[in-house]
């Protein structure tokens, strides 16, 4: 099921995130311990206040996040065990619609290099590499976008 993010799933959504870079084998130490101290429940709901955050849960927990602001794609993970079950996927369907097409011809994402073939499995198209700059340490991504039809 899909629904809209709740301050109470914060630290649900904090500790999926979590595992989603620390399972990314490009992250470094360095990077993987600044990004794990900014990403509290306080920062997921602030997130949620600044845009639109959804989360799909089982019975049990929630199994994966997206986020999407404006046409951009902000945050979309699905926990590492759960991982090409179709939640990826089920996620992007669901804030697609959602991108105003007559303000923006494409929704786009800065995908970390291993997602990068998740996304392009779904249409988006690669447009090349960028870096991040985390308090010192760098982040590689790659930009991609995804036309509106």
């Amino acid at each position: 099921m899909i629904r809209q993010f709740r301050p109470e799933d914060a630290q649900a959504c904090c500790t999926l995130i979590h595992a989603c870079q620390s399972s990314d084998p490009g992250m470094s130490p360095g990077l993987l311990k600044k990004l794990r101290k900014a990403e509290t429940p306080q920062s997921m709901e602030e997130r949620a206040r600044l845009f639109y955050v959804a989360v799909y849960e089982d019975t049990q927990r929630i199994l994966g996040i997206v986020g999407l602001d404006l046409n951009e794609i902000r945050i979309l993970c699905v926990a590492p065990g759960y991982q090409r079950s179709g939640i990826g996927r089920a996620l992007l369907d669901h804030i697609r619609p959602m991108v105003p097409k007559a303000l923006f011809p494409d929704v786009f994402v800065y995908s970390s290099p291993e997602g990068k073939e998740f996304y392009k499995a779904l249409g988006f198209l690669e447009k090349g590499p960028v870096e991040f700059s985390i308090d010192g340490e760098q982040m590689p991504a790659i930009f991609m976008i995804l036309p509106l039809e």
